[in-house]
Formats: C-alpha cells, sequence, structure tokens
C-alpha cells in the first residue's frame, strides 16, 4: 500500500458510471467508523500519475468524506484529505493470490461489481500482452488462475481454467463498451456480452440495407436527432403524428433496469420530456396538414401540461387521455401490498383543422404488451395496438410521422396498413432495429 495525492489519479472514462446514492453512502459510513477495508488498485503512468484499474466506488466514498473534512484510516495509517490509499496492480495481483484481494467495493462483502471484474481482467491481459507481444487469452487466464484469482472468474466462481478463459475472453471484449451506457448498466457481464453481440448483429445487417437498398420501400427511417431533423422538414406534409416520447419519471434509474435486461437507455426527467413534447407539438402543426391528426404517449403527470401546451399551439385536444390496458394481472406495484398494480398507460390525442377519427373505439385500448423475451427495446409499443390507433384515424396512403420512432413498430404498423411513413430516431441501437426491421418484414396489405 502507499498514499497518492488523489488529483495524481486519473479514472478512466469506460469506469465512471452511476453508483446509487444509498450504496454509496451506505460505504461512507463503514469506511468512516470501521476503516478502510481495500484501498483502490492503481496502474502508474510514464507522466508519473496513476490510472484506476479497480475501485471507482471506495474512491468516489473516499472523494465524499475528504471533502467534508473526515480522516479515515487505512492499514492502521491516517490518510488526511487530499490524499489516496492505493494499491499497485502487481501489489493487487499477489494480494489476490493470498486474500483473493475481493477487489471489492465491499466492505459489507457484497458480490464484486461485475464492472470492475471486467475492468481489472482486461486491464491484467493488456498488461501482460503489452509486456509479452505472445501473450494469449489463455496464457492470462492460467496465471490468474495459478495465482488464485478465483473471485475474478465471475459469480459462477471456480478455479476451472475454462471458465477463467470465457471470464477473460468476454472482459477483453466488454471493457471496450464499458462506456456505452446501455452496457455499463447490464445486470452482469453475461447479459452485457449478449447485448453487444445483439448490437453488433443488428448493426451489421442495418450495414447491408444502407449498402444495398433491398427494395424500394414507402417507409423510411433517419437517424439523428429530432431537434435538428424536425426543423428542416416541409410545411403541410404529414397527414398524422404518432410519438413516444420520454415520459419523465426516471425509466432510466436502476430501480427500473432491475427487471429487464432490455433497459431505457435515455435521459428520463421532466425537463427533457417537456422539451421534447415542446419541439413535437410546435414542429409537428407546422409540419402536418391543414387536416390532421396527433397521438402523443404520456404519463398522467405530463397530461395536463401536455393539453394546454397543445392548444397554444394550435392543437384541439380531445378533453381526456386514451387508455392503453396492456395487461389484466402484470404491473407495476409503486406502493408493494398497500396500493394498486398500475397496468395501464395513456395516451393523448388532438386534432388538427378539426379532422378528428375515421370511426370511433372506445377510449379502452386492450393490447398486451410486448413479452420480456420479444421486446428488442425497452419502451416498445404492440404493433397491434399502432394498427389500431391508426386504422381510427388515417387512410391508406397518407403520411404517418413518428419523431421518437425507436425500433419501428410504428413503421410496421403503417407499412402493414398501407401507408407511408417517416421515422426518426437518434439511438443508433434502435435505429437499426427499426430499419431492419421495415426493410425485411414482408409488406401485408390491410383492406380498408
Amino acid at each position: 500500500m502507499q498514499l497518492i495525492r488523489r488529483d495524481h489519479l486519473t479514472i478512466p472514462p469506460r469506469q465512471r458510471r452511476e453508483i446509487p446514492r444509498a450504496s454509496l453512502e451506505e460505504l461512507k459510513r463503514s469506511i468512516s467508523t470501521h476503516t478502510l477495508l481495500h484501498a483502490p488498485v492503481v496502474q502508474p503512468t510514464q507522466e508519473g500519475g496513476y490510472i484506476l484499474v479497480a475501485g471507482e466506488r471506495r474512491t468516489r466514498a473516499i472523494d465524499e468524506l475528504a471533502a467534508a473534512g473526515i480522516t479515515i484510516i487505512y492499514d492502521k495509517t491516517l490518510v488526511a484529505p487530499g490524499q489516496l490509499p492505493v494499491v499497485l496492480l502487481d501489489e493487487a495481483l499477489s494480494v489476490i493470490g493470498r486474500q483473493e484481494a475481493e477487489l471489492a467495493e465491499n466492505v459489507d462483502r457484497l458480490e464484486l461489481p461485475w464492472q470492475d471484474r471486467v475492468a481489472a481482467l482486461a486491464f491484467i491481459h493488456q498488461t501482460k500482452a503489452a509486456a509479452n507481444p505472445n501473450q494469449t487469452i489463455r496464457d492470462t487466464a492460467r496465471a490468474i488462475a495459478a495465482e488464485g484469482g478465483r473471485e475474478l472468474s465471475g459469480p459462477a466462481g471456480g478455479g476451472a481454467e475454462s471458465t477463467m478463459i470465457r471470464a477473460v475472453k468476454q472482459a477483453s471484449i466488454i471493457n471496450d463498451h464499458l462506456a456505452n451506457p446501455e452496457i455499463a448498466k447490464a445486470r452482469n457481464a453475461t447479459e452485457a456480452f449478449n447485448l453487444i453481440v445483439a448490437n453488433e448483429q443488428r448493426a451489421f445487417e442495418a450495414e447491408l440495407i444502407r449498402r444495398g437498398q433491398r427494395r424500394p420501400t414507402t417507409i423510411e427511417v433517419r437517424h439523428g436527432d429530432l431537434f435538428t431533423i424536425l426543423p428542416k422538414l416541409d410545411s403541410g406534409t404529414f397527414d398524422t403524428i404518432i410519438a413516444d416520447p420520454p415520459y419523465g419519471i426516471g425509466v432510466d434509474s436502476g430501480g427500473f433496469r432491475q427487471r429487464s435486461p432490455i433497459h431505457h437507455n435515455y435521459e428520463d426527467t421532466p425537463d427533457v420530456a417537456r422539451n421534447i413534447i415542446s419541439i413535437i407539438l410546435a414542429e409537428g402543426f407546422r409540419i402536418s396538414r391543414p387536416r390532421a391528426n396527433l397521438f402523443i404517449f404520456c404519463d398522467i403527470d405530463l397530461f395536463g401540461w401536455l393539453k394546454d401546451s397543445a392548444a397554444r399551439t394550435g392543437w384541439e385536444p380531445f378533453r381526456t387521455p386514451i387508455t392503453w390496458q396492456k395487461s389484466d394481472s402484470e404491473g407495476m406495484a409503486p406502493w408493494g401490498r398497500e396500493g394498486f398494480r398500475r397496468t395501464t398507460e395513456w395516451i393523448f390525442f388532438a386534432r388538427k383543422g378539426q379532422k378528428g377519427l375515421i370511426h370511433s373505439p372506445i377510449d379502452v385500448l386492450r393490447h398486451n404488451r410486448v413479452s420480456r423475451e420479444e421486446r428488442e427495446y425497452g419502451p416498445e409499443k404492440p404493433v397491434s395496438l399502432l394498427k389500431e390507433l391508426l386504422a381510427a384515424s388515417t387512410l391508406p396512403g397518407d403520411y404517418v410521422l413518428d419523431p421518437c420512432c425507436g425500433s419501428g413498430s410504428s413503421l410496421e404498423a403503417a407499412s402493414q396498413l398501407n401507408m407511408r411513413a417517416l421515422g426518426i430516431e437518434i439511438d443508433e441501437k434502435a435505429y437499426n432495429i427499426a430499419l431492419v426491421k421495415t426493410q425485411s418484414q414482408k409488406k401485408e396489405a390491410t383492406p380498408a
């Protein structure tokens, strides 16, 4: 162990991730009460500084204690604010052999965070490969296993060589993608690896489509920011706008991510939601035809604001939300057994030029949500629901716009109803899914 100046340490971008506040506060209390059990692991640089290898949570906790003027203890040594106790990577490897180092964030003996494990394994292999050009993943795995680093193989543990080889191989791939929030927020290394493989497959298929343009289509997907694309679209173009923007309810937070491997990888604050909806209302009014319809999926907390904002923009809002009944039994239970389970979502409806609907369905639409097994994108809506909305409001041959098209369910629905459609999506993964889906599906005409 040695003490370094905190400002001499660099945390690589791949290791900067969201840390739950409750977890960080618990670690701070434990460090200040019981001392620091394991120092962060670092690697010296040629410039005289240090790069963090493992232990971002511990480093963050020590930083916050230092900001409060609290002196901590590590290995019977007082650590003043501005100092940081560290273990060099080479020392950590020997500690792994003696104590399995735990490279933890874990004064509470919690499982080593998989992101730290991946970063440590990848860094160990990169360091050994830099010193020995003939170093293979198998060589690294054997060395770690021989030194006793069983915990680094993952939750399955074990010292089997095949297990360690797989762990090092996955870590070398995953580590290059940890700057991607979708990957960093995965629940474990296996889930992260599978997401990377799926994303690269979709990207490959999308690139083939972009190069070959397999067939002419009336469905178009554009990759980009709606704040940039919408103002460039021609006025008076679209017959119907259907949008599923962020709800402003924090679906990108940890609690939501625990329930599914398919996450909502976009910022979901109320301010972000209002900004996106505002441009959809304003630019949407301009680029829609003199008689047009508008649907926006939303949370009930935003409905009143949305209705007032739409009216000020020129739309004529329907007074009450349309209800999507997405399940008869399963749903979120914010209060657990002490509250109701929420099995519904809401849709804002408005018109321009008194267009309105072609026929009048009831205001409760029953369509099962996309199952977790089939879902490719976090907020993905069922095609059947979007078809019902479009069939009630839009004629075959009409032009539909979805400025937040996600994985393209609305475009698929428009295609099946013989409508033209333009989708805009900023998330590259979702764009690739939409492009593949809309280009490769067999278009099924639905009688008017």
